[in-house]
């Protein structure tokens, strides 16, 4: 086994000074460490310390990929850096940081920074984050923080310092003789064909080697680093780029050498589908008229929901299907074939193709998705974890629900809402938790509990408690 450096995702609000932080990081570093070199933005980098100990960063905007991975029960995220700004606190998107922190389990640092700015109050972040069940070192938890001025290139010191500190505590290895396992980070597409950023967990990679990549088999042609340098052998975690690839593939697909596995992974994570919970919707259109092509375009321009990425007239073409696999987009096809064979390629890339002959049909579900993603956004801002009903007790006429929590966590005054299927039972409170006969305000993935509802829903096992903050 071989000691490896920590990779360290960053994590926050919009405008909290994530940007400005890797950006500091970043010039402070990984120019310092190759005089004279070029850097190239690849989607993850690698610094070294002043005490010459490195750290490699995914670089994402708003780090999908540590959220898609976790979801998929991967991490390539070691360590997380969770940012707050001292002028505004916890927000939405700092409680959806913090539940993916808590169900990745993954060792979290929060960063408070603009304390430099006039209406900074760092002690206002720190009970906010107690509230949302973050203890900091010194506070009562074991949580470490720092407060810090993005721009200032000592405080850098002093979180690279603290980033080392808790990676040595962890002790990551490797083992460079076994099979390879690794994720991709981003792709692009340039004069040299379909290049995905990766980084290695474990295994080494060799030029001419045969790796799987979102279980698509790739004879690996060059690997290259983030200073442009050509490598004809990498191991853990130093992030680069692999040429050699064929077919689009999605961030956060896994790089793996055993074919077994590829192939498992593969069937799990199938592509977006027309009815995956989103956040925006991203399309290419093609239609069979300009006439018609307009109009469409219209109507989706109507909604800041959807990203329209190109739009034209004629059949869906093979390039069109891998603009929308890099981009995580699907299909829009009105009054137009689509051939097997590109169906069949978008079915491979996980893009759905939605094909209509009458306009108000698609308009009509157009406006129904919108509705419905407006709704479910609202409510799934608000989720923070699930449970499954595992059995049923009765005690002193009442009807205690014993759950298991499969994500997140439960607590006491927590809305819920009961379902089977698609069928939603009802909609209540908890009224009280308990772990075997003990109250607890509080229980987390992974535990097993009683819960009694405040109202009467008509549950049973095997059905489903979605648990939202009121």
């Amino acid at each position: 086994m071989k000691e490896r450096s920590p990779v360290v995702a960053v994590v926050g609000h919009v405008d909290h000074g994530k940007t400005t932080l890797l950006d500091t990081i970043r010039k402070t570093n990984v120019t310092a460490r190759e005089e004279g070199g070029i850097t190239q933005k690849i989607g993850a980098y690698e610094v070294c310390t002043e005490e010459g100990k490195y750290i490699t960063f995914i670089d994402t905007p708003g780090h999908e990929v540590f959220i898609n991975l976790r979801k998929r029960g991967v991490q390539t995220a070691d360590i997380v850096l969770l940012v707050v700004a001292a002028d505004s606190s916890v927000q939405p998107q700092t409680l959806e940081s913090i539940r993916a922190i808590q169900e990745a389990k993954v060792p979290c640092i929060v960063v408070i920074t603009k304390i430099d700015v006039p209406n900074a109050l760092p002690e206002k972040v720190i009970k906010d984050l107690t509230k949302a069940h973050i203890q900091l070192e010194g506070r009562g938890g074991e949580v470490p923080y720092v407060q810090l001025n993005a721009k200032n290139e000592k405080d850098m010191s002093q979180l690279l310092e603290l980033i080392t500190l808790v990676s040595q505590l962890q002790n990551y290895t490797y083992d460079p003789n076994q099979p390879v396992e690794g994720s991709v980070i981003e792709v692009r597409k340039d004069r040299r064909g379909i290049i995905p950023t990766i980084i290695l967990k474990n295994g080494s990679l060799d030029v001419g080697t045969t790796v799987y990549i979102g279980g698509t088999a790739v004879r690996v042609r060059a690997l290259v680093d983030q200073l442009g340098k050509t490598h004809v052998h990498i191991e853990p975690v130093t992030p680069f780029e692999l040429l050699g690839m064929k077919d689009i593939v999605n961030a956060g697909a896994l790089v793996l050498q055993n074919k077994t596995e590829a192939i498992q992974e593969k069937e799990q994570n199938k592509g977006p589908s027309w009815e995956d919970t989103k956040k925006k919707f991203s399309f290419l259109v093609r239609a069979d008229s300009f006439g018609s092509l307009e109009v469409i375009q219209e109507k989706l321009k109507a909604f800041e929901e959807i990203d329209i990425i190109s739009s034209d007239i004629g059949e869906p073409t093979e390039r069109d299907i891998e603009t929308a696999s890099s981009t995580s987009a699907n299909m829009l096809v009105f009054q137009v074939p689509v051939r097997s064979t590109i169906q069949a390629k978008a079915d491979a890339a996980g893009v759905g193709v939605f094909h209509y002959m009458l306009i108000y049909e698609l308009l009509e579900e157009i406006e129904d998705l919108i509705v419905s993603l407006r709704e479910r956004r609202q409510k799934e801002a608000r989720k923070v974890g699930e449970a499954r009903i595992m059995a049923i007790f009765i005690k002193k006429n009442k009807k205690i629900a014993g759950v298991k929590i499969i994500s997140g966590q439960m607590e006491e005054g927590s809305s819920v809402e009961i379902t089977r299927g698609r069928k939603i039972l009802g909609e209540t409170t908890i009224s009280s938790i308990f772990k075997k006969t003990t109250p607890v305000p509080i229980v987390y993935k992974g535990d097993e509990c009683g819960a009694i509802f405040t109202d009467s829903v008509d549950f049973k096992q095997g059905d489903i408690v979605k648990l939202y903050v009121q």
